[in-house]
């Protein structure tokens, strides 16, 4: 079920179709059947910690709270809501607490077994597409698996067309900007995970060919970030020769789409500085819910001053907790709170919070950060707690208190 939640939610993210102009992804159709089914053994076995609960029922259910009591209020219509409703309250529930505790039944080496040839695909199959569009202006495209059903055809105008002839790098994301927010989260993950470095490199180089300023800045930002959580060694000369290989495929890149260094930085962050143009500072939010590419305005919009740190809270709680734990994780739990801290900075450009499937991953991180080792079947059978089997395997560090 795991193997199946990875293929559908990192190799064909957008495969599905459409019921009542919703986009029902067989990602999403997997992430319910697998959390309704792990809720029958958190039930059974009361194997819970008290971190993933403050943040679901605590922080993101009161979110879904507001979502819901604005959607009664206002009259909203169903489109409008239930996007957010099913983010802040559903997933929560099913990936943080019913498939959490789960996670400590797959090996490390299972999860990697499962994840790596996912996140290779990606790569691969839009590397394909992106020299293909070059040569023949045409990109391939399978109905109901690398494209929903009621979008085929239409992925050129997702806004993934740049100058110079070029497309950007969508893979089965359908969305250079979605593709770059997802490999940039999963990044710290994959890498830890990877361990050829031919597949390596072709990751860095299809971020850098999303064409996205957005994942080029998060890129860089995670790079920094797993450098200074010792993920990334410096003193490697291989490090910085692939730095230097990443800025010369930038370099080459710039002119052929017209731009300059000054594009690099946008001052208007690519027009979405106009969002604040239609701000207006309330303590609950407006009458509709709205989140764009720039997520933390479109959180403060939404739900006000005081949905604001609400919401700040319940994205970086898991990170938070990681940090404050961070000598009793795991180098998995560790990779785990870099890329939610990377998601964290793309969100201030561009989160994609709401398309398919960056929140899952988000949250599928954050499970990870709580995840305290691996424990056999057997062993949960038997009464034996992850925490204990974890410290006497020597999987992990010494729990925590």
């Amino acid at each position: 079920m795991f193997l199946l939640v990875a293929i559908f939610n990192l190799a064909l993210p957008k495969g599905g179709i459409m019921i009542y102009r919703f986009p029902l992804t067989w990602g999403y159709l997997l992430i319910a059947v697998v959390g309704a089914m792990a809720s029958i053994a958190v039930i059974r076995k009361r194997n819970l910690q008290i971190a993933p609960i403050i943040q679901t029922f605590g922080l993101f259910l009161p979110l879904a709270v507001i979502v819901y009591y604005k959607a009664v209020h206002y009259n909203l219509p169903s489109v409008g809501w239930i996007p957010f409703a099913v983010i802040f309250g559903l997933f929560p529930i099913l990936i943080l607490i019913a498939i959490g505790p789960q996670l400590e039944r797959i090996r490390a080496a299972d999860m990697a077994r499962a994840i790596r040839p996912m996140i290779r695909f990606a790569v691969a199959w839009g590397l394909m597409n992106f020299f293909l569009f070059i040569l023949t202006r045409e990109i391939i495209e399978i109905p109901y698996l690398t494209v929903n059903i009621g979008d085929v055809g239409e992925v050129l105008s997702k806004n993934n067309l740049r100058s110079g002839g070029l497309m950007k790098l969508v893979s089965t994301y359908n969305n250079g900007n979605i593709f770059g927010a997802c490999m940039v989260m999963i990044m710290p993950l994959y890498l830890y995970f990877e361990h050829r470095k031919i597949w390596r490199a072709l990751f860095i180089v299809a971020i850098i060919l999303t064409l996205s300023r957005t994942a080029w800045f998060s890129m860089t930002a995670a790079f920094i970030m797993m450098a200074l959580a010792g993920q990334i060694r410096l003193n490697r000369a291989g490090v910085w020769i692939s730095a230097a290989a990443a800025v010369c495929v930038l370099l080459v890149l710039l002119p052929v789409m017209g731009w300059s260094s000054a594009n690099l930085i946008d001052d208007r962050l690519g027009g979405r500085l106009t969002y604040l143009q239609d701000l207006k500072l309330s303590f609950f939010g407006a009458d509709r819910i709205n989140i764009p590419e720039v997520v933390y305005f479109g959180l403060l919009q939404s739900f006000g001053l005081f949905g604001l740190v609400i919401s700040l809270c319940a994205l970086g709680f898991g990170a938070g907790f990681g940090i404050m734990h961070w000598q009793q994780l795991s180098r998995l739990r560790q990779a785990a709170v870099v890329g939610v801290l990377a998601y964290l900075a793309a969100a201030t450009m561009d989160g994609a919070m709401l398309y398919p499937p960056v929140f899952p991953i988000f949250l599928f991180l954050n499970a990870l950060i709580y995840r305290r080792g691996y424990v056999p079947v057997a062993d949960h059978s038997a009464g034996i707690t992850p925490r204990s089997a974890s410290r006497a395997s020597g999987l992990v560090p010494a729990p925590l208190r």
